[in-house]
């Protein structure tokens, strides 16, 4: 009596950490992983997998503005192609201010980075230690304007949701190279898309946050606009896209060193 007692009582237990899990991971975090996973999986679908478009065209306009609301306007032409077997690429030109015109930035790989210096008319590899650092005084580093998904540095688990949104823990694998060690993502259930991204740095502190804003372009949900705040220096860079124009079938050409060293037509 007292075994089948017993018995009753674990079953209970297990089906309620089942229906538990899910949404807190205190319990089962093995299905809390499984759902962290998943979602990824649909975000990352989304952005550069098969339900991405083949390619992006766009104006940006940069608004970089200081914490006592100093503002610098810079803009650029952006060229993104999607490779489901392997990292994205994607070609940046700014076009003013005139200062700046024709510097460019090429992203073919997490490794393979490449900036443009029109005043020496010479390509620089950006190397990884380098990758941390400020693209060209904004709140955005060279590793966030880089290509690639998450899956492969992070560690993915759901931390909890609501109707609207889930939000997912991001843990660096160990011995991954990437600026953050953790990123907690909320992501918007109707689109797939992150809405907001909080980074931290390797002593686990909220080094940066970065909004999100998703547009549907044709069948697309694509981003549009990001504002990155530096919560330490209280400093925002705005990324807007306008112009947008997927599936134009951009040449492999365009994402070339040579390419990289042309100016750009207005």
């Amino acid at each position: 009596m007292k075994e089948a007692v017993m018995r009753r009582s674990l079953y209970a237990i297990l089906i309620g950490c089942t229906a538990f899990g899910f949404y807190s991971g205190l319990c089962c975090p093995v299905l809390a992983q499984d759902k962290g996973d998943e979602i990824l999986k649909k975000v990352e679908d989304q952005t550069t997998g098969s339900l991405a478009p083949s390619d992006i065209q766009a104006e940006m306009v940069m608004t970089i503005r200081s914490r006592r609301g100093e503002e610098k306007r810079r803009e650029l032409r952006v060229w993104t192609k999607n490779n489901p077997t392997s990292d994205d690429w994607r070609l940046m030109k700014f076009i003013y201010p005139p200062d700046i015109k024709d510097l460019g930035f090429l992203v073919l790989a997490d490794d393979q980075m490449y900036l443009y210096l029109p005043e020496f008319q010479r390509v620089r590899r950006i190397a990884s230690h380098n990758k941390k650092e400020s693209f060209v005084g904004s709140d955005f580093s060279y590793e966030d304007l880089g290509t690639g998904g998450f899956s492969a540095s992070f560690e993915p688990k759901l931390a909890d949701e609501n109707e609207k949104t889930w939000r997912l823990e991001l843990t660096r694998k160990p011995n991954v190279k990437k600026q953050y060690s953790k990123i907690v993502m909320t992501v918007d259930k109707e689109t797939a898309l992150p809405v907001r991204l909080e980074l931290y740095d390797d002593r686990g502190e909220l080094f940066k946050v970065e909004t999100q804003e998703n547009s549907r372009v044709g069948k697309y949900w694509i981003p549009t606009k990001f504002i990155m705040q530096n919560v330490r220096t209280n400093s925002t860079t705005i990324l807007e896209l306008r112009e947008v124009k997927v599936d134009q079938e951009l040449s492999d050409d365009l994402f070339t060193e040579r390419n990289l060293k042309k100016s750009v037509i207005q």
